[in-house]
């Protein structure tokens, strides 16, 4: 239970983490616009075929309900949730991950839900954890494609070091997702000697805490026991290759609109890309994202740099403006705002 005591170090903890994010913009902003003509950019942007717009925005949405979609599969083990639920907490939980700093979107709409259709919070956050094995999995896979069918590109030896760089780390992620998902296998077969030991020394303070931590830890994992249901498991895969096929084609067609026509295959180098630059916690990627998608498109494409500029804005855009709306829009039939993230955020760390 967070107390008055414990309130100001939480909060001064949250105000440096907004800091750290706002600074982190800044200097990636800065990055990105460095020696880029502005007006260049803001001509390509103009130009842009607002048919391939609207046709990559309606893939963003959809690939949003595809998500929806693959929660539900996903906590099936654990819960029986209504499909208006995931569609509303998906929704707003996109939006405050655009809106706010250091991914909290992730916290939020797991406990929305859990709160909403009264089930387990832990399982609600095992079953993010969850997804991202998912989308790892088959981002990597893609990758893959890319790195064995690679589509013509107009690379110097610099990029051709890149590549080779970015070669190395895909075998490196793909063998510790690898690893990773065998270690999670691993825990559902001894899982109550697995939380009898990690629950031994909280047992040694206070019995109950050790009930309660142990309640905890089973309803967490329940979150993750889809990786051990075939049929389940086969129609999460499904419906991750189907969501993440839609983001690859949201590239093309935004691409398509600047009058770029290059092979589906890129995409699945500038997703990956952006996937890297997502990873700086800046509100909604901002920054991180951009410069992700600007080098991708210069360095192993050749585009020229206020195009790929005018390409990196307008598909960020496309990924998190439409979200975001609906979002804001669903907020009060959740009953959510803004102000309340904190307060979700500190009942997922008491598990309720």
């Amino acid at each position: 239970m967070l107390t008055r005591a414990s309130y100001y170090p939480e909060a001064v903890k949250r105000r440096s983490q907004v800091l750290l994010s706002l600074v982190l913009t800044a200097v990636l902003v800065a990055l990105f616009l460095w020696n880029v003509d502005l007006r260049a950019v803001g001509r390509d942007l103009g130009s842009a075929d607002p048919f391939w717009l609207g046709v990559a925005i309606a893939l963003a949405l959809l690939s949003y309900w595809l998500r929806a979609i693959r929660w539900g599969i996903i906590l099936r083990p654990a819960a029986r949730v209504r499909h208006s639920s995931l569609v509303l907490t998906t929704a707003v939980g996109y939006a405050a991950m655009t809106l706010l700093p250091a991914r909290m979107g992730d916290v939020i709409r797991p406990v929305l839900l859990a709160r909403r259709d009264r089930f387990p919070v832990s399982a609600a956050l095992a079953s993010v954890l969850t997804e991202r094995l998912f989308d790892m999995w088959t981002v990597v896979l893609f990758f893959m494609v890319f790195l064995v069918w690679p589509p013509a590109m107009a690379m110097s030896g610099e990029a051709r070091r890149w590549l080779h760089v970015l070669t190395v780390s895909g075998y490196i992620l793909a063998a510790g997702l690898a690893v990773g998902t065998l270690l999670m296998l691993g825990l559902f077969r001894y899982q109550e000697r697995f939380i009898a030991r990690v629950t031994a020394p909280i047992g040694r303070l206070r019995e109950s805490w050790r009930d309660g931590a142990a309640r905890f830890l089973g309803h967490f994992l329940d979150g993750l026991r889809i990786i051990r249901r075939p049929r389940d498991l086969g129609v999460a895969v499904f419906w991750s290759v189907a969501i993440w096929y839609s983001i690859y084609w949201q590239v093309r067609t935004t691409m398509l609109a600047f009058g770029l026509d290059r092979p589906l295959r890129v995409a699945f180098l500038l997703v990956t890309l952006s996937i890297a630059g997502l990873a700086i916690p800046t509100p909604g990627g901002v920054g991180g994202f951009h410069k992700a998608i600007q080098l991708g498109l210069v360095v192993f494409m050749g585009v020229q740099t206020d195009l790929a500029t005018g390409i990196a804005i307008a598909y960020h855009a496309v990924c998190f403006l439409p979200i975001t709306v609906v979002g804001l829009l669903c907020m009060p039939v959740l009953g959510f705002s803004l102000t309340r993230a904190g307060s979700l955020e500190r009942g997922a760390e008491e598990g309720g």
